[in-house]
Parts: C-alpha cells; sequence; structure tokens
C-alpha cells in the first residue's frame, strides 16, 4: 500500500549521495520521538473530526423522524457517505504520516551534506562543506521533553534547494529536523568540515569558464571557413 501511494504521488526514490567519497556516506534519519509526535497530533486532529462528524449524525438521527421520506433517504446517504470518506481519509492520512518520516532522508559526506523531505512536494537540500559557516542546535521547551532537536547548517550560499529531480533556487539554511542525535551529528559535520578545509579543498581555484554549445559550434564553423580560404588562395 505505501509502495503504491509512493508511485501515485511519483515520490522519487531514495535519493543520491552528494558529492563525496563513497566510503564517507552517512544516513541520518529524524528521532523516533519525532514520529510519535507528528503521529499524536495526527490522532488528536482524527478525534476531533470524529467528534464533529458524531454529533452531526446524533442530529440527523434526532431529526430524521420529522422529514418526509425522500429528505430521510438522502440526509441517510449524506451521513454514510461522510462516515466511508472520512474512514478512507483516515487510512490515507496515515500513510502519508507514516511516509513523511521513512521519507525524510539526512546524508553527510566527507565534502557535503544533502537533506530532503516532503511527500506532496518533495524538497531537497545541498550543501557543499565550502559554504557552510555555523553549527547550531535549537530545541524548544517540547522538543526537550522529548529528546529530539533541531541541527541548523548556515551558509554564505551555494546550496540550493527544489524539487527532488530539479532543485534551483539558493538557500542559506540547511535543518536537520527532529533528530536524537544532535550533539553528535553537530561534532561529526565539525570534524569532518576541519579536514575538509585542512586539505585545502574549500580554496580551490575556479576551472576555466564553460564554453556553451553554440560558441563551440561558431567557432568551429569559423575555423573551417579560414581553413578553405587558405586552400583557396593556395
Amino acid at each position: 500500500m505505501a509502495g503504491l501511494l509512493l508511485r501515485l504521488l511519483r515520490v522519487p526514490p531514495e535519493p543520491a549521495a552528494p558529492d563525496g567519497t563513497a566510503d564517507s556516506i552517512l544516513v541520518f534519519r529524524a528521532g523516533r520521538n519525532y514520529y510519535r509526535w507528528r503521529m499524536a497530533m495526527w490522532g488528536l486532529a482524527q478525534f476531533g473530526v470524529f467528534v464533529m462528524l458524531a454529533m452531526a449524525l446524533g442530529v440527523l438521527i434526532a431529526t430524521e423522524a420529522k422529514m418526509p421520506p425522500v429528505g430521510r433517504m438522502i440526509w441517510r446517504v449524506a451521513g454514510m457517505c461522510s462516515v466511508v470518506i472520512w474512514a478512507v481519509q483516515l487510512a490515507f492520512t496515515y500513510l502519508l504520516q507514516r511516509l513523511n518520516y521513512e521519507q525524510r532522508w539526512y546524508i553527510v559526506t566527507d565534502r557535503s551534506l544533502r537533506i530532503r523531505s516532503g511527500i506532496w512536494d518533495v524538497q531537497e537540500l545541498t550543501m557543499t562543506f565550502a559554504n557552510i559557516q555555523d553549527l547550531r542546535i535549537v530545541r524548544d521547551p517540547l522538543q526537550l521533553a522529548l529528546g529530539l532537536s533541531d541541527l541548523a547548517v548556515s551558509s554564505a550560499g551555494g546550496g540550493s534547494v527544489g524539487h527532488a529531480a530539479h532543485a534551483s533556487s539558493s538557500s542559506h539554511t540547511a535543518k536537520f529536523a527532529g533528530v536524537d542525535n544532535a550533539e553528535a551529528l553537530r561534532d561529526l559535520i565539525a570534524e569532518r568540515l576541519r579536514r575538509y578545509r585542512d586539505a585545502g579543498l574549500g580554496d580551490a581555484e575556479p576551472g576555466p569558464a564553460m564554453v556553451s554549445a553554440e560558441d563551440a559550434a561558431a567557432e568551429v564553423l569559423a575555423e573551417a571557413r579560414a581553413l578553405r580560404g587558405a586552400v583557396e588562395r593556395g
């Protein structure tokens, strides 16, 4: 069922690792309490909807005796449809909550990091170590009680965020949301960042400018014309 839903929503498979050596790839997940908290909020919302639905059905039962036969049939059909719709959305939104947790990816290599989240709108952010400026742990009282934290990674630019298949706009903060090992994760990134900078990888000179296909074709054409002219003059 979950796999079918992922295909229907066109959620891409697990993200590719960002730039870095293969043996340095580490994948992290949000803490289990992050999932439990989201499910608790979902359960409270569903309970509220259930109470309102039960009240509406109670009013229906209390008033249907005064209705004409046609009106009574319409009210009963409407009530049954409401119950069916509620049951269907219950299963559907439960799956969405579970998949939102399972499809949250935090990937760290020795050169960069990548975060992907979302089901309806898949967001993928990649940040290279060359641009990282600050690592900060953030937690509110509720997260503290649940043993969770957010690790915010700030940069001067160079991150990209967008749909998983089309990352586009710049971003300056990457957030490892709801992790239960924020200190260890921060220390890991800080240590890899230090090694990255000690190796001088962040100070590499930019390479030569890329030449567009149109410019390359024009250059080849000009050389061909020059060669033909030289042959004709000879």
